[in-house]
């Protein structure tokens, strides 16, 4: 962004909204406060949407460092299960374990994110993932350990979609930096299915088109989204117009040294060796 020296932001807090969001001291009643509505949000909801917690102009200038990395996309066109598994044909035929559904769209990986990069010091912040930890119910978060997967820009350029899905993961964690013009709006159906009950029917209603409990989280420019991912069934609708939704996904995960395999590298980013130099 003209006028914006990157060193401005070389202190991650700095591109937080303090006073909305005071995440620097977790001890400070204004910080209990703010992590107990976060924790009863995603216990009724599943979903805890922060808007501005990235200060506008911090959150232009990581809009423009995003778009600077967008060619840098790997793009998926894939079929898949709402379980991103292959269908399996010991189910009917319509059955939500053989159903194929269709997902484009890019992502950037983290080893394409330069250390010195905005997006990259805020995930590396130490404040950030306290704060997410104790919004998630104080258990201890360590970052993905993965080269590639640790740090994501999703790319959902005019035509991109994610369709629904169940996440692997318990939790997610993303951050909008720009909106499309039209679409690319995150759907989400809450608890859908639990541990002991996968809701076939369910889910195979919802597919078909049914709205059921139907929610959207709100995710304008600076927001940043906690997720609990796999009992919603979610997807983001078509982007329209001639603006690409980008969103960083920070993976915190809660067991250390979590790294992909050479395959699933393949399958996400196109190359299963990281970028050297």
């Amino acid at each position: 962004m003209e006028g914006v020296r990157m060193t401005e932001y070389d202190d991650p807090a700095a591109m937080v909204d303090m006073a909305r969001y005071p995440i620097a001291e977790l001890e400070r009643p204004e910080a209990r406060a703010l992590i107990e509505h976060c924790r009863t949000t995603l216990d009724d909801s599943g979903a805890l949407s922060l808007p501005g917690f990235i200060r506008p102009e911090a959150a232009h200038a990581l809009a423009a460092e995003a778009r600077g990395l967008a060619p840098l996309a790997f793009e998926i066109s894939t079929e898949h299960t709402c379980y991103f598994e292959p269908a399996d044909e010991a189910f009917p035929e319509g059955h939500p374990r053989r159903r194929l559904l269709f997902s484009c769209k890019g992502g950037v990986a983290a080893d394409h994110i330069g250390e010195t990069a905005m997006l990259n010091r805020l995930y590396q912040w130490d404040g950030l993932m306290a704060f997410i930890a104790a919004a998630l119910g104080g258990d201890r978060l360590y970052r993905h350990a993965d080269p590639m997967a640790a740090l994501n820009i999703n790319v959902f350029d005019p035509g991109h979609s994610l369709d629904w899905h169940f996440d692997r993961a318990d939790f997610s964690v993303t951050l909008s930096i720009e909106t499309a013009e039209e679409g690319g709006v995150f759907e989400f159906i809450p608890a859908l299915r639990g541990p002991d009950d996968e809701n076939y029917d369910g889910v195979s209603e919802v597919i078909e088109g049914a709205a059921g409990d139907l929610r959207t989280l709100s995710f304008e420019a600076g927001t940043l989204a906690l997720f609990r991912g796999h009992y919603a069934l979610h997807r983001v609708t078509p982007v329209a117009g001639g603006r690409a939704r980008l969103a960083a996904v920070l993976s915190y995960v809660r067991e250390p040294n979590v790294n992909f395999t050479p395959y699933a590298r393949e399958l996400f980013y196109g190359r299963a060796v990281p970028v050297v130099g």
